[in-house]
């Protein structure tokens, strides 16, 4: 049985304004950066790692992510529900829709969209 997810791999179209959204709205910390050939950002999300690339040649232009293609539909991470809280209104002072939610056992969630329409939930860890 796996100990955990050592690092979860997205591929976006801007990495600069991933960054800009990952470290400004999220707040998670760049802990390596790796430009030039091997262009991607590696930020700390927790024991895990968030890595982002750049998209490979070939995908089409204009390209969005959709949960409606076979693969992932979206990401969800523990959170308490301070932090679910505090996400909720800092998302929404940066401009990003997000909804809050309470689910039938009685957590809380928080879901939003990154700039590549990837979706997210911070779920209450109860």
């Amino acid at each position: 049985m796996p100990a955990g997810y050592h690092h979860i791999t997205l591929r976006v179209t801007d990495l600069d304004r991933a960054r800009a959204f990952y470290a400004g709205v999220l707040g998670f910390t760049v802990d390596q950066d790796f430009p030039g050939e091997k262009l991607r950002l590696r930020f700390g999300a927790g024991p895990a790692r968030l890595v982002l690339h750049p998209l490979l040649p070939g995908t089409p232009a204009g390209d969005r992510f959709t949960e409606a293609r076979v693969g992932l539909d979206h990401i969800a991470v523990a959170a308490t529900r301070d932090e679910v809280t505090r996400l909720t209104d800092e998302l929404g002072a940066a401009g990003v829709r997000a909804d809050l939610h309470r689910d039938p056992l009685g957590s809380v969630l928080v879901s939003f969209r990154d700039p590549d329409n990837i979706q997210w939930e911070f779920f209450e860890d109860s």
